[in-house]
């Protein structure tokens, strides 16, 4: 199984921000699944620009807590967002979901063995 997470940079930020980083992880799994959720309805609705919106945020927060998978999954949502065809977005949503679910373990898991 591919990295899910950037142990290395993780442990970097453990050193520079110390136990606020286990508050910024922590805020990651608790907020994600709304945005997710507000992905999911905007893909229903056919709203490409609310798509490319919760796709953009997505991505950025999962890169900022050091994900492999998820940033880039979300940019190619957030590209089908922004050029306004979103017809294969329930497909890539799933993968999203799914890269979530695994990168959420992981996160628990760094929070569980590191804090």
């Amino acid at each position: 199984m591919s990295q899910i997470l950037d142990y290395d940079n993780l442990n970097m930020l453990k050193e520079v921000i110390g136990d606020d980083l286990k508050s910024i992880l922590e805020s990651f799994n608790e907020i994600t699944p709304t945005v997710i959720d507000q992905l999911e309805q905007a893909i229903a609705q056919q709203d490409a620009p609310e798509v490319r919106h919760h796709a953009h945020t997505l991505k950025g927060s999962a890169a900022n807590v050091g994900a492999i998978a998820l940033p880039s999954l979300c940019l190619e949502m957030e590209n089908m967002g922004r050029a306004g065809d979103i017809t294969h977005a329930a497909d890539l949503f799933a993968q999203i979901k799914d890269s979530y679910r695994t990168l959420s373990d992981a996160v628990n898991q760094y929070i569980t063995t590191e804090f």
